[in-house]
């Protein structure tokens, strides 16, 4: 049984060189496909895993003496990179100084993204855990202003043309759909669109503020929904520790998933994604003086 992706349809492969291994027995401990067994004092296929290797390297990563390697899946044994030093890792108090550092920003200077600081922002979003392997989280990269600009008022246009869903008469049939999407609806996307067709009237970008940059994170049909966040996440606190400020836009992404075919043939976005997020880059121009505590709804403590 393979675990299909739209990157790949095939297992991963793994080869034990049993004149390095040892047997110690730690890549069968991580490998949570069971792809792996000792009998006899030897490493093992298994012949009977889960799924079949599905490439997350785990074995590969912890074993010792370099005796394991897995190819396929678009992993490789050149993936391998040594592990930094524990002084050179953020400690708990630093990494939490750069989340209360974080703010929304959606005002920024009149300054370009660099290729380097993009690349930087993109092979740290891609370090993060994205689902099954390979990742099957695409981005699309807008780049300057006027890139932006215009996808933004692309999308705006959208809202616009399809204002009529959100009149009077058709939101009180949302009520069918609950109390929650009602309100939802009244209070914020009715608004929205409104705060739209106001922007397109004043030609001001109130959608994606302009921004230098903006990266859209799109799950495919095979990945989980939650798998673009985790990214984005990633990207946004990167951006944050190079001087950057960054937004989460979750209002494209949900419009468009179900239309808008001409402006995805336009972007070379996703024809299909169950879920997406944009992210918002720049150069702040203004300077917060001071950060604000946050809190969950509820946490639930079980012992």
């Amino acid at each position: 049984m393979t675990i299909i992706t739209s990157r790949t349809k095939q297992n991963g492969t793994v080869r034990i060189n049993q004149e390095q291994c040892t047997a110690c027995g730690l890549c069968v401990k991580v490998c949570k496909d069971f792809s792996l067994v000792q009998t006899n004092g030897r490493i093992e296929i298994n012949p009977t895993p889960v799924f079949g290797c599905y490439g997350c390297g785990q074995c590969m990563a912890i074993c010792p003496t370099g005796a394991i390697t897995v190819s396929g899946r678009e992993i490789s044994p050149e993936d391998l990179q040594a592990l930094p030093p524990d002084s050179e890792r953020a400690s708990f108090g630093q990494l939490t100084n750069l989340y209360w550092g974080r703010r929304s920003i959606r005002d920024f200077k009149d300054q370009e993204i660099d290729d380097e600081t993009l690349q930087k922002i993109l092979d740290a979003a891609a370090l993060s855990p994205m689902g099954l392997p390979p990742s099957d989280v695409h981005v699309a990269v807008f780049r300057n202003r006027e890139t932006v600009r215009e996808f933004s008022f692309d999308v705006m246009n959208l809202y616009q043309k399809s204002r009529w869903l959100f009149s009077l008469p058709w939101v009180w049939i949302w009520r069918i759909f609950g109390k929650e999407t009602y309100e939802m609806m009244t209070g914020f996307v009715r608004p929205l669109v409104d705060c739209f067709s106001n922007s397109l009237k004043m030609r001001q970008n109130h959608l994606l503020y302009d921004a230098p940059l903006a990266l859209y994170f799109m799950a495919s049909p095979y990945s989980d929904p939650a798998d673009p966040v985790i990214p984005a996440t990633y990207a946004m606190l990167a951006a944050e520790s190079l001087g950057l400020g960054t937004c989460m836009i979750g209002s494209v992404h949900p419009f468009i998933q179900h239309g808008a075919k001409k402006l995805k043939e336009k972007w070379n976005l996703l024809s299909k994604s169950p879920s997406g997020i944009i992210v918002i880059f720049g150069y702040p121009k203004y300077k917060f003086q001071k950060s604000l505590k946050r809190t969950f709804a509820q946490v639930f403590v079980h012992q």
